[in-house]
């Protein structure tokens, strides 16, 4: 559905009519409506990312502390700083510079009191609190609070999700091989809904790929909370190599990161650790898919390794290093997402998945086995890998076509 936006200059002159009416005591205080119409100029003068948007959150009152939180905080990174108790009432609003992306990235807090000052406004990496707590207005997915124009008041770009989807269907191709899908997100969390239902796609999936319910044997460890530490994931994985016998593991981690870590369960986990896990079950060979903000950083950190790990056998990124990765988009600056009919919850990982059901289905199956790429040495790294690369060069990930979100790999 197209919006319709408030011309910002209008707006602003407006709005500084009614603060001087209001200074010579000709009008009441503030109203909410006036503050919508002050924070979209504010946005106008702060030259944001051109697919930012901007969302009203809620009333705060005097002597609340609004803040941010960064589940993927850089632990060597500046300190953000927080309002301390508002002098105040007034009204909590959000500049969202990556749209829906997982965290650390960047967005503005900013404050408005019913007397027409800003209270507080500051950059974070991180989404904002109120008191330490999450607004109530975010506890719901990001589509939904996209589709509510009370809520997203600022959308220039017209950024939309379709309310069609559907879950792929994948076909049984392979035998002793498992997976550990790991749902990093605890409840709470901003995009925990998003991520619960791609991580749970994504463990079908990998049931399906690894005929799970024919065998009788779960191949495939479902990974979240409560459970959902580091500590989990090991455990996960050793389960598969010394019960199951596996010789290939997928590991799949959707979880808010930064550069080279990510939150797992609420513990920052390093591709150091991954490193020292996957060297301990040297003769099983792992393929890693990350969905993740910053996740290139993972491959890069494999691929600059010297002397390389022997048995990570292909590493994907859902973005670049210095990226976010996004939730489902489905129109986005004019664009409209290819496959909007059927993707779903997060744009790489569903897209993703939807390659997977292409490949493994009879029709297309032997464009996988026929591919004769030297490094892909066996089928599932030449499915995994024409997944991904298919995915990225068919311009499915509607993220991507903006410019905001980048697949990258290492292929050893």
């Amino acid at each position: 559905m197209k919006r319709r936006f408030v011309n910002i200059g209008i707006c602003v002159l407006v709005f500084g009519l009614v603060v001087a009416l209001n200074s010579c005591g000709a009008v009441g205080v503030v109203t909410l409506d006036d503050a919508k119409i002050q924070f979209i100029g504010w946005i106008g003068g702060l030259g944001v990312e051109e697919h930012a948007i901007g969302q009203y959150l809620g009333e705060v009152s005097a002597g609340d502390e609004v803040g941010s939180f960064n589940p993927a905080a850089l632990p060597d990174g500046a300190t953000e700083r927080g309002s301390g108790p508002l002098s105040e009432n007034g009204w909590l609003f959000y500049v969202d510079e990556w749209p829906g992306s997982f965290y650390s990235h960047p967005g503005k807090i900013c404050v408005i009191g019913k007397s027409g000052q800003i209270l507080y406004s500051v950059e974070t990496q991180g989404w904002p609190v109120v008191n330490g707590e999450k607004p109530a207005s975010m506890n719901r997915t990001f589509q939904e609070m996209l589709a509510d124009i009370s809520t997203t008041i600022y959308n220039p770009k017209e950024i939309a999700i379709w309310p069609e989807f559907r879950w792929p269907v994948i076909v049984w191709r392979f035998r002793t091989y498992g997976a550990v899908v790991v749902n990093g997100l605890n409840p709470g969390e901003n995009l925990y809904t998003e991520a619960s239902n791609a991580q749970a796609m994504m463990v079908d999936a990998m049931k399906k790929l690894f005929n799970t319910a024919t065998t009788g044997i779960n191949y495939v460890q479902d990974v979240k909370y409560p459970n959902n530490k580091p500590a989990n994931v090991a455990a996960a994985i050793n389960d598969l190599v010394e019960n199951k016998k596996v010789t290939h593991i997928v590991l799949y981690y959707i979880a808010h990161g930064n550069i080279e870590l990510m939150s797992v369960g609420g513990i920052y986990f390093y591709a150091s650790q991954l490193k020292t896990l996957m060297e301990t079950y040297s003769t099983v060979k792992f393929i890693l898919l990350v969905e993740t903000c910053h996740g290139g950083s993972w491959p890069d950190y494999f691929r600059n390794l010297s002397p390389r790990l022997l048995n990570l056998r292909l590493a994907i990124a859902s973005t670049s290093r210095n990226q976010g990765a996004y939730p489902d988009w489905d129109e986005a600056g004019g664009l409209i997402d290819y496959n909007r009919f059927d993707d779903q919850w997060v744009e790489f990982t569903s897209d993703f998945l939807l390659k997977m059901e292409y490949y493994t289905s009879e029709a297309h199956w032997g464009e996988v086995t026929s591919l004769t790429t030297p490094a892909l040495e066996n089928n599932i790294l030449k499915l995994f890998w024409l997944c991904y690369d298919r995915a990225k060069a068919d311009n499915w990930i509607l993220s991507q076509r903006t410019g905001h979100q980048t697949p990258t790999h290492y292929l050893p």
